[in-house]
């Protein structure tokens, strides 16, 4: 169940506190070191949907890069192509912070530019894929809690015993005629 704490604050207004759920979930270089933080509500099972607005809007977002002579750390030499750079990133952190419902994309891509080059992708794939795993590992393990939580109440539930259906079912047969005459 969530917790609800109130807190009052020095001029005396009140603050609620509740557990909506956000999981912090750090994500780390194969080093060990830090890249940055995530917050997923994985009980906000429409941030499937979310992911999948994302994944679609994600070739659109990039097309005007195509054209460009993007350098390895995601960068351009010419002006030009470095404000349409800027347009797309704006785009595409639009879209992370629709994904998250917060705004998260800032955080993300604070150490390395998203569309900076590891592996011959950009850096924004790669870390928009694991996202996606980490989603849909927890929003699985989240369904699990509630599908055992669920089952938990229906098996509580007094068993009701099933209603028998006769050949006679609709027709009133204890109606009363007054007087004995039909009606």
């Amino acid at each position: 169940m969530a917790e609800l704490s109130k807190i009052v604050n020095i001029d005396g207004s009140i603050k609620g506190v509740v557990d909506d759920g956000t999981r912090a979930i750090p994500i780390e270089n194969k080093f060990g070191k830090p890249i940055c933080t995530i917050y997923v509500r994985p009980g906000d099972f429409s941030i499937i949907d979310r992911y999948n607005d994302v994944i679609r809007a994600l070739p659109d977002i990039v097309e005007p890069l195509k054209q460009l002579s993007i350098e390895n750390d995601g960068t351009a030499k010419l002006d030009d192509e470095w404000k349409v750079i800027k347009q797309v990133e704006v785009e595409l952190y639009k879209q992370i912070n629709y994904l998250f419902d917060m705004e998260e994309a800032e955080k993300i891509f604070e150490k390395r530019n998203p569309f900076s080059s590891v592996n011959g992708v950009f850096f924004c794939e790669t870390i928009i894929s694991l996202i996606g795993d980490i989603i849909s590992e927890n929003v699985v393990k989240e369904a699990e809690k509630v599908q055992i939580r669920t089952e938990k109440y229906l098996d509580d539930l007094p068993q009701q015993p099933t209603a028998e259906v006769t050949d006679n079912a609709g027709t009133i047969t204890n109606f009363p005629t007054g007087g004995g005459e039909a009606i």
